[in-house]
């Protein structure tokens, strides 16, 4: 009789095990398509790739919002400088070292319109860029 009440409560100790697992396991399920959902929410939101604009440009297009980068000749980067007519419409930054590394200097679209981006270079010389902004 002992061993039929042992069977017995094994085997309820044994369902409530495989119960409480499952309940485990549909919680854990959740989380998982909540991820996937975020991951393909977060797809919709990806950084684009910067507009470059190269040494011998003297115009470019962006759309608001885009980030530019003004690539100047390793020699002269760090005497180089950028300005703007048009700050209301884009916003720039100038070359800088940080950590070792050396960044071009560039800027974020802000709104649409003309602007045009004077590069000043460590000999005083400069060339412009028009810089067509469009929604």
């Amino acid at each position: 009789m002992s061993r039929i009440r042992t069977v017995a409560a094994v085997s309820a100790a044994t369902l409530l095990g495989v119960a409480v697992l499952a309940g485990c396991s549909s919680t854990t399920s959740e989380p998982a398509a909540s991820a996937s959902a975020a991951a393909s929410d977060s797809g919709t939101t990806q950084m684009l790739p910067p507009v470059i604009i190269t040494e011998d440009q003297t115009a470019a297009t962006a759309k608001v919002g885009d980030y530019l980068d003004i690539i100047i000749a390793a020699d002269n980067l760090m005497g180089t400088t950028v300005a703007t007519d048009k700050p209301d419409l884009v916003e720039l930054t100038q070359a800088k070292e940080e950590d070792g590394a050396t960044f071009n200097p560039g800027g974020k679209t802000l709104a649409p319109g003309t602007a045009i981006i004077t590069v000043t270079n460590p000999d005083a010389t400069t060339r412009d860029i028009t810089l067509t902004i469009t929604e």
